[in-house]
């Protein structure tokens, strides 16, 4: 089995090796048959050349030049719409910071306005206190003014009174004193009846 293995590698190595050379062989007439047609083209050419030189250059000419003419007109197409895109773009970038500056100008408007409101309700409030304070003040000092005149009131009627009370005092030691001139007793159990005019 191992020798007839042994041939049946050998046989398929030998068979892979004519199938190689036969390969060579064909590659190789392949390469001679293309070397041998492009020797009959670049003859070919070369008569083309000769007869037909100066009118293939011009076709040539011309065609290379619509093709400079079209690759141009696209060049510039296209570099003209680069432009405008580039245009539109900055255009943008403009009006976005525009628009930036002036929102943030309302910014800065809305918050000095927010400041200067919060400055006068500052103000007001503190103007509201300083009138409640001078008004409460008023009333205290309104209050004490008026306890004040009451107090001088009732000490200048008091003052009134003990002045009456004295004299009343004085007036009836001096009734008195005259009815005892003209000899008049006082009853044990009573005072005399004074008359007045």
């Amino acid at each position: 089995m191992l020798l007839e293995e042994e041939e049946e590698n050998q046989r398929v190595h030998l068979a892979r090796r004519e199938q190689a050379l036969a390969d060579v062989a064909w590659m190789k007439q392949v390469i001679e048959e293309q070397l041998q047609l492009e020797r009959e083209r670049e003859a070919e050419l070369q008569v083309l050349l000769r007869e037909e030189a100066k009118e293939m250059w011009e076709k040539r000419e011309a065609e290379w030049a619509r093709e400079r003419s079209a690759r141009d007109r696209l060049m510039s197409e296209v570099l003209t719409g680069r432009q405008q895109q580039i245009q539109e773009k900055i255009e943008q970038n403009r009006r976005a910071q525009e628009e930036s500056l002036r929102h943030r100008e309302q910014l800065i408007q809305n918050l000095e306005e927010a400041r200067e409101s919060a400055r006068r309700e500052k103000e007001e409030s503190e103007e509201l206190k300083s009138a409640r304070k001078q008004e409460l003040e008023a009333q205290v000092a309104e209050r004490q003014r008026q306890a004040w005149e009451a107090d001088q009131q009732e000490e200048e009627e008091e003052e009134e009174a003990r002045q009456a009370e004295q004299l009343t005092n004085a007036l009836l030691q001096q009734e008195a004193k005259m009815m005892a001139e003209r000899g008049y007793r006082p009853k044990p159990y009573g005072h005399p009846k004074i008359a007045w005019n």
